[in-house]
């Protein structure tokens, strides 16, 4: 991503029930807004699926959601309370999980993580993806 005014949406969300719906949802909801090309965010919200299903899965605590868009770039950033890297896993015709890392990589223009603090001092990780807008210049908007 280059330099540039940078506009961001974050919520944080418990572990259990439908949080990973609602996740979604205010990150669609954003990416909506901000004029980002649909195919986008059918795989922004995909790879957010799987990173939010992964903090879900093993990190079992809450966990923060954020996106941001600048320069034709979707940024998605999931924080949990977890220091445990993320792990592709190997692949067969018989397993039944482990694929979601699989995806994001598919999926991204980039991704990674780090471990670190939140800004509340909580130590944890950061899995992130970055995903393109086919050159469209897009921000979120500022509510």
């Amino acid at each position: 991503m280059t330099a540039g005014p940078l506009q961001s949406c974050e919520a944080t969300f418990g572990p259990e029930g439908d949080s990973a719906r609602l996740a979604r949802a205010a990150v669609e909801s954003a990416l909506t807004k901000a004029g980002v090309d649909p195919a986008a965010v059918t795989d922004a919200l995909l790879i957010l699926s799987e990173l939010v299903s992964n903090a879900i899965r093993h990190a079992r605590t809450e966990y923060t959601v954020s996106a941001s868009v600048a320069d034709g770039t979707v940024r998605l950033e999931v924080f949990d309370r977890d220091t445990r890297p993320p792990a592709l896993m190997g692949l067969d015709a018989e397993s039944t999980s482990g694929r979601g890392l699989h995806i994001v990589a598919g999926l991204a223009t980039d991704w990674g993580w780090n471990t670190g603090e939140s800004p509340g001092g909580v130590s944890g990780k950061v899995v992130w993806a970055e995903v393109s807008v086919n050159g469209r210049p897009a921000a979120l908007p500022t509510e």
